[in-house]
C-alpha cells in the first residue's frame, strides 16, 4: 500500500491558520491522545474513534424522529458505537436542519488530506506549511508519517505538535520529515504531572532531550495553567530544564489558559473539569515570560 492510501482518523483541518508554527499554516488535527489533561481545550481530540456531538442550543426538536436527539443523547456517550447506532446517528446528521448533530472525527486517506493541504500552498510563502497536531499525532504513527512524508515530497514545510508521550522509535521514524517540533512541556515535577494529566512525565522529558541532541529544530510550548503550573517556582523549573537541554531550542511559546473549549464538553455530554480556576492576568503572564527570558530563552506569548 502506498503512502497516499494510508488512513487515519482526522477531526479537523484548519486552513489559513496563523498559529501552530511559522507563517501561514494548514493544521491537520488527528484524533487520539494518551493524556487526559484536566484543562484540555479540545476534548473531542482525546478518544481515538469518531464521536457524535450535539449542540443542544441549536436543536429545534424538528420532529423527524420518534425520540428527539436530546433524549437520545445518553445512549451516544463515551464508547464506540455499534453498526446500528452508527447508522442511526448518520441518519440524524444527514437530516438535521440546523447542524446540531455532527460527527467529530472521520477516517481519511493521507493522499486526500494532502490534496486539501496543497490548496493552501500558493499562500505559504517562505515560512508557512503544514502542521500535524491533535490530540497526539504519534498515536497514529503510520498515518502521521505518511502525511509528513507526502508533504515533504510536495515541497511543503512541516511541523509536528506533540505532547512528547510516545516511544522514541516513533520520533526517530518521523524525524527526517519534520522541519519543526512544537513540543509541549507541562511540568517537570512528576507528581502533579501524573495527577492532572494521567501519565508520567519522564518519557516526555527524555524524548525532548533526545530530540534536541539529535539536532531537531524544536520550539517548547508551555501551557500556563492556574492551579497546575502557573507559579513562578514551577515556571522557573521548566525554564531551567529547557535552558540546559543538549542543544538550544528555537524559542519558547507561552500558551495562557482559556475556557474556549467549554462548549465542546457540553456537546460531548461531559463536564468541564477545570471550572474553579480563573484566567491569568496580563501582568501574571508577563511575569512568567520574564522568568524564561532571564534564562536566556527567546519567549513569545501565544503560539
Amino acid at each position: 500500500m502506498g503512502l497516499s492510501q494510508v488512513t487515519g482518523i482526522v477531526f479537523d483541518i484548519q486552513r489559513m491558520s496563523m498559529h501552530d508554527g511559522p507563517g501561514l499554516r494548514t493544521n491537520v488535527f488527528l484524533k487520539g491522545c494518551p493524556l487526559r489533561c484536566a484543562w484540555c481545550a479540545n476534548p473531542e481530540s482525546q478518544a481515538s474513534y469518531p464521536e457524535p456531538m450535539l449542540r443542544a442550543g441549536q436543536c429545534i426538536d424538528c420532529g423527524q424522529f420518534l425520540e428527539t436527539c436530546t433524549h437520545c443523547l445518553p445512549n451516544w456517550r463515551g464508547q464506540q458505537r455499534n453498526q446500528t447506532q452508527r447508522i442511526e446517528i448518520d441518519e440524524r446528521v444527514a437530516l438535521c436542519p440546523t447542524g446540531a448533530v455532527t460527527w467529530t472525527g472521520a477516517r481519511r486517506a493521507a493522499g486526500d488530506v494532502i490534496a486539501e493541504v496543497l490548496r493552501d500552498r500558493p499562500f505559504y510563502g517562505d515560512g508557512g506549511g503544514m502542521t500535524v497536531t491533535g490530540g497526539e499525532p504519534t498515536m497514529q504513527p503510520d498515518f502521521c508519517a505518511a502525511l509528513l512524508q507526502l508533504a515533504h515530497d510536495a515541497g511543503v514545510a512541516t511541523a509536528l505538535e506533540t505532547c512528547g508521550y510516545t516511544q522514541w522509535a516513533i520520533f526517530e521514524r518521523l524525524l527526517p520529515h519534520v522541519d519543526l517540533f512544537l513540543y509541549d512541556i507541562k511540568h517537570v515535577d512528576a507528581a502533579p504531572h501524573r495527577q492532572f494529566t494521567g501519565v508520567d512525565n519522564a518519557p516526555i522529558l527524555t524524548n525532548l532531550q533526545r530530540l534536541t541532541a539529535a539536532g531537531a529544530r524544536v520550539r517548547a510550548r508551555i501551557p500556563l495553567i492556574p492551579g497546575f503550573n502557573a507559579t513562578p517556582e514551577d515556571v522557573a523549573a521548566i525554564a531551567k530544564f529547557i535552558a540546559y537541554l543538549p542543544r538550544p531550542v528555537q524559542g519558547v511559546d507561552l500558551l495562557p489558559y482559556h475556557t474556549m473549549g467549554k462548549a465542546k464538553y457540553t456537546a460531548l455530554g461531559r463536564e468541564f473539569p477545570w471550572v474553579d480556576h480563573a484566567r491569568l492576568t496580563d501582568a501574571q503572564i508577563r511575569e512568567m515570560a520574564t522568568i524564561f527570558a532571564a534564562h536566556g530563552l527567546a519567549v513569545t506569548i501565544g503560539g
